[in-house]
């Protein structure tokens, strides 16, 4: 094999590599954002349809870098969160005699 053959594949081999381990250190952090969509659109809903606070109060109990990434909305009876651009979507329900619980797919 020649020396640029060698060389390519040595090069093709360490990116594929490097691809690999950026995907298994992601698996966090994406857990952690999907996980924390579901509990900002859980607490909101439960904020507003149980505890009766409006929506300024209850965004205001989370923290304030969390509250710059997070995106809520109402609909009725459900709350939609949303984070990072709309990456991460989650939706909570009130229901009368059983309070609110997360919608999942």
């Amino acid at each position: 094999m020649s020396r640029k053959r060698v060389l390519s594949m040595l090069l093709l081999g360490g990116l594929a590599a490097l691809l690999i381990a950026l995907g298994f250190a992601a698996r966090g952090p994406i857990a952690y954002a999907q996980l924390a969509t579901a509990y900002a659109a859980k607490q909101t809903c439960s904020c507003r349809h149980i505890s009766g606070r409006s929506s300024e109060s209850c965004l205001s109990d989370f923290p304030a870098d969390a509250r710059s990434q997070l995106n809520v909305s109402e609909g009725g009876e459900s709350v939609r969160a949303s984070a990072l651009f709309g990456l991460f979507k989650a939706e909570a329900v009130y229901e009368d005699g059983f309070g609110c619980r997360i919608l999942t797919d």
